[in-house]
């Protein structure tokens, strides 16, 4: 078979560097020519022809027709080896294959659509299979369905939509008037530790200038190699990001030489200016805190970030945390993450399993952060908090490495009972939950989990934490919960002794009751005998 023609046809405005990696992507695809028609050629940068040339693509003025054409929205920005994939499954098949929208795929259309109404980034069309150009990667979607034709999902594709799922934009990051405060969690005001200081009359150490310049988040994100297909996804939902104020630590976690050949091939897909702040560890240590304290060593951000490499966040998740600094700078940022059932499907062997929903994203976790709840169990996933930089630079907390479970519970409740919390309900990532084979979860058995909570529980017991304003009232509700539940036990346990009283009660009249129904039958008895032997 001869490598097909394709024609990459992109509606609406795309910033530069979304353009730039549409036209490498289009570069990487096995084709006889591949063509470039930008529906909107006004805001096209002036580098655009030289990014077609060293991708050999055409760009043209005009629609072409080609073997597969492909729609799609310049404004998006598709994963390194999508368009690949999408443009090999349309010429194979000759029918018509469309992309799914991360993180929302399953949530966009609401809770009860199905799947196939998840809405669609791009699609590729067989010559022959669909509408001429003018249409909207959506709009020729459902003119196809409307028609009859099939429109088939392709699962190995995962895609990055810079919008929510309600088609508004995602916020960009607030200004600061100055440089934003960082250091020791007692020089900040906002940290109960620097307030505790103040009500016990004490001086407050002072904040000694850090002259180097840090981003706002050190991204640290661990990978053993296995689920490329994963990690391609969470590059590129980083590469999606509104506000690009974060770096990214990559720890490659005991990886063999062409696995770690692998992941570097795919950091080098992703936008120039993603890989100029991505720095790839090498870690041999074994335990799976071991790559993430080498991470935090090498982070120079204002915060630290855990960001797994089969997790999923939204466009404005730099941005959300960078609005919660605003309002508290130096505590821990908090946002909200929904759960997602997920179970996996190879596509490829070589890059590992891709994670197919298996149902609608919803919420599981708590808006607003509680440090009472976490005292009893994890309510926050690993992507939704950043900690401070003063937590692990100033303070030299880290990561448990004695643990093999509930790691990222740990540290963030120790961070917390120091530097504080500022929440945001915004939810910023999708936390997906394996349903087979995959994940943390089908690594340990049961006893294993119970064995790591306990060890948790037992940590938080020897330290000192300081509670937030407002705890207090949550301690209050909690224990007039429990008088409450214990009232209510003594309540129903009154009931059942009068219940208990009451039968016996009626088990003692009921026995003299059948007694004296049995007195009565017998004196019937003898009365009808009598009346028989008069007759």
């Amino acid at each position: 078979m001869t490598d097909p023609t394709v024609a990459l046809h992109l509606s609406g405005r795309g910033s530069p560097d979304r353009l730039r990696a549409w036209v490498e992507a289009l570069g990487r695809v096995v084709a006889s020519s591949r063509s470039l028609h930008l529906v909107d050629r006004t805001a096209a940068p002036a580098e655009l022809a030289e990014w077609c040339r060293l991708a050999a693509v055409d760009l043209t003025d005009d629609p072409r027709a080609a073997d597969v054409r492909v729609l799609a929205s310049a404004a998006d920005l598709a994963a390194p080896r999508s368009l690949q994939r999408l443009v090999a499954a349309a010429a194979r098949s000759g029918t018509a294959h469309e992309t799914r929208v991360l993180p929302f795929a399953a949530t966009a259309a609401g809770p009860d659509a199905e799947p196939s109404a998840a809405p669609v980034l791009c699609v590729a069309l067989p010559a022959g299979a669909g509408p001429d150009g003018g249409r909207s990667a959506a709009e020729a979607v459902t003119a196809l369905r409307s028609a009859g034709s099939d429109v088939r999902r392709l699962v190995s594709a995962a895609v990055f939509a810079d919008r929510r799922p309600d088609g508004s934009a995602a916020p960009v990051e607030p200004g600061h008037a100055g440089p934003p405060p960082y250091g020791h969690p007692a020089s900040l005001p906002a940290t109960p530790l620097h307030q505790l200081l103040l009500r016990t009359g004490l001086t407050p150490p002072e904040l000694p200038p850090d002259l180097e310049q840090r981003p706002l988040l050190t991204v640290l994100t661990r990978t053993q190699g296995t689920r490329l297909q994963c990690l391609e996804e969470t590059l590129t939902c980083l590469a999606g990001q509104s506000s690009r104020d974060f770096e990214l630590v990559l720890a490659c976690h005991r990886l063999a030489p062409e696995a770690l050949d692998a992941v570097r091939v795919l950091v080098g897909e992703m936008p120039a200016w993603l890989r100029e702040r991505t720095r790839v560890l090498e870690v041999e240590r074994p335990g799976r805190s071991a790559p993430l304290n080498d991470a935090l060593e090498a982070a120079r951000g204002r915060y630290a970030v855990m960001l797994d490499d089969d997790d999923a966040v939204t466009a404005d998740w730099v941005a959300a945390f960078a609005e919660a600094e605003a309002q508290g700078p130096g505590t821990v940022l908090r946002s909200v993450a929904l759960a997602q059932e997920v179970r996996p499907e190879t596509v490829d062997a070589a890059a590992g399993p891709a994670p197919v929903e298996v149902g609608p994203a919803h919420p599981v976790w708590p808006a607003l952060f509680s440090l009472v709840d976490h005292l009893h169990d994890n309510e926050s996933p690993p992507m939704t908090f950043a900690v401070p930089r003063g937590v692990f630079a100033d303070l030299g907390h880290r990561f448990d490495e004695a643990l093999d479970t509930t790691e990222d519970w740990e540290f963030l409740v120790r961070a917390a009972a120091v530097a504080g919390v500022t929440s945001t309900p915004a939810v910023t990532a999708v936390y997906r939950v394996w349903t087979d084979g995959e994940g943390s979860r089908h690594l340990h058995d049961a006893d294993h989990w119970a064995a790591g909570r306990a060890a948790v529980l037992a940590t938080i017991d020897r330290e000192v934490a300081l509670l937030p304003p407002g705890a207090a009232q949550d301690v209050r509700d909690l224990r007039q919960a429990l008088l409450d539940e214990r009232a209510e036990k003594f309540r129903f346990a009154g009931l059942n002794e009068q219940a208990a009283r009451d039968l016996v009660t009626v088990n003692e009249a009921v026995v003299a009751l059948r007694e004296r129904i049995a007195e009565l039958e017998e004196r019937l008895r003898k009365q009808r005998q009598r009346n028989r032997q008069r007759e």
